[in-house]
Order: structure tokens, then sequence, then C-alpha cells
């Protein structure tokens, strides 16, 4: 897959070069800052002239299947490098139209186009603008997807509320927001925060009741903080039986490390991250009824 990132930076090459030298040409313009203000000044405004385009998909796009072959996420992937947000989104909407649900197009198109542009940065076939604007790029397409299908509308009186955000210290929020959308359409009231400090994470759960707060972690430096997290979370919680639930790769490969992150649970995907949290739910409100009933008398 390293010759499919080689001709997507090479096709992409005449559109970056510039924001790349001026990202990188001096130390000071290095910084995060410098590279977060060439992407806003430069970068965005050109993806947003972007008319939509429907490309003709490649030839192993499944006509009519539950899941998306690796490869073709891969494939995407390596898309996300080169092309527009406009063209991608009709890549994903030939696949809908040929029979992929929208829980297949987040499961097994977007999260692993997402988890295969941080294999790349780690194996530095990507630099740091490559991996953003790709993210940026599925990210807005969750935005789309989410506009196009309304998920099953909130009974009212019995509204579960979650908030999802990245752990503090992450940076890239993708992840987060595919899960809230999981749980938008199972019938969730869902807000969602970009990469957050712990101080603004613990101000949003002490400001509105929440029933969950899922956060997602991709860099494992990342858990050495997350327990305090979680605690602080906790402590400053309008509602005292809030369930916290975690998520990202480093879970994914060693799921024991929620418990000692001290979450209630994770999961490996958005799907099974509903059910899960139903399930919690469920079990805390079975705990609340049996310590209310009152002892029988003998």
């Amino acid at each position: 897959m390293l010759e499919i990132v080689t001709e997507a930076k090479i096709a992409a090459g005449r559109g970056w070069d510039r924001a790349r030298r001026a990202a990188f040409r001096t130390r000071e313009a290095a910084s995060p800052d410098s590279l977060a203000r060439v992407i806003e000044a430069d970068i965005i405004p050109r993806l947003l002239m972007a008319h939509r385009e429907n490309d003709a998909l490649p030839a192993i796009a499944p006509a009519n299947s539950a899941e998306i072959p690796a490869e073709f996420a891969d494939q995407f992937a390596a898309a996300t490098l080169t092309e527009e947000v406009g063209p991608l989104l009709g890549r994903v909407e030939a696949l809908m139209h040929g029979g992929v649900g929208v829980e297949s197009i987040y499961l097994y198109l977007l999260a692993p186009a997402a988890r295969r542009l941080g294999a790349w940065w780690d194996e530095d076939a990507c630099d740091f603008v490559d991996v953003t604007m790709g993210l940026w790029r599925l990210q807005e397409i969750v935005h789309a997807l989410s506009a196009l299908i309304p998920g099953i509308a909130p009974v009212e009186g019995a509204e579960r509320r979650a908030l999802f955000s990245p752990a503090p210290g992450e940076q890239h929020g993708l992840g987060a927001l595919i899960v809230e959308e999981f749980f938008r359409r199972a019938g969730w009231q869902t807000w969602s925060a970009p990469a957050l400090d712990e101080d603004e994470l613990v101000a949003l759960v002490a400001g509105r009741s929440f029933d969950l707060v899922g956060l997602t972690v991709s860099v494992e430096r990342h858990l050495a903080t997350l327990p305090s997290s979680i605690a602080a979370v906790r402590r400053a919680s309008r509602n005292p039986d809030i369930i916290v639930m975690v998520g990202g790769r480093v879970f994914t490969d060693t799921p024991s490390l929620a418990d000692e992150a001290g979450a209630d649970g994770t999961a490996a995907d958005g799907q099974q991250a509903v059910k899960i949290a139903d399930l919690l739910l469920k079990l805390r409100l079975v705990d609340k009824s049996v310590l209310a009933t009152p002892a029988s008398g003998n």
C-alpha cells in the first residue's frame, strides 16, 4: 500500500508544495500554530471552492455488500490525499446507491481509512499536512452524511444524552465524531466537542447533565493522564451516575486498558458502542430502582 501513498502524494504535490514550503521552511514556521495558520489561510479555502464531482469507482468497489473490502478502504484513504471533498463524497454516494448501508460506510470505509492514515503517519509515509487534511476531508464526509440521513427521533421524556470528545491531549476528533453518529442515529441526543484540555472537558460535564461521556484515544502516551481526566469528569458531572466509555485503537488492541483508566467500558466500533452503552444505562437504572425499593419487614 505504500506504493499507493507514493502515487497519491506525487499527484497531490502540485497543489500542496507551496503550503508545505510555507509550513516547514523555518524552525518557527514548523510550530503547530504556524501549521494551523497555513491550513486555515491557504489549504481550506481552496478545498471549499471544490465542485461536487462523481468520479468512477475502482473495479473493486462492491456492488451490493454489507461490508467493504479492506483494499477499497486503503484506496479511499490514499484518495483523501489527492481528492477534494466533493469527489470523495461522490464515491461514498455511489456505494450507497449500490446498496451499501450508512453503518457499513462508517464501519468499513471511513473508520479504516482514518486508521490507515494514522498508520502511514507512523511509518513516515505521510507528513503532518497529509494526515491533517486527509482527516479533515473524512470529517467533512461524516458531516455530510449526518445532514443527509436523519437518525431516530429521541423519545420525549426519555432522552439519553451523550457527549463525545477526543481525550485531553488528543488532536484529532474523527473517531469521536464517527461514534457520535452511531449514537445519534440510535436516538440519543448527542454533543461533540473538539480537542479539549481537562479543565474544558470538566466544565462541559459540570454545565449540562449527560448520561454518557465518550472519549477517544489514538496515541498511547495520552493514556498516562486519562485516569485523572476520567476521575475529574466523574467528580464534576451533574449526573452522579454518568457512564464513561473510551475508544480508539489503543483500546482495540488492549481492551483491558479501559478498566485500568477507570472507564465503564470500551467498544471496537460505534455500532458495538451503542449496544454496550444501552446495556450499561439499563444496569444503572436497575441498580437505582433496587436501591430505591424499601426492604420488606419481617
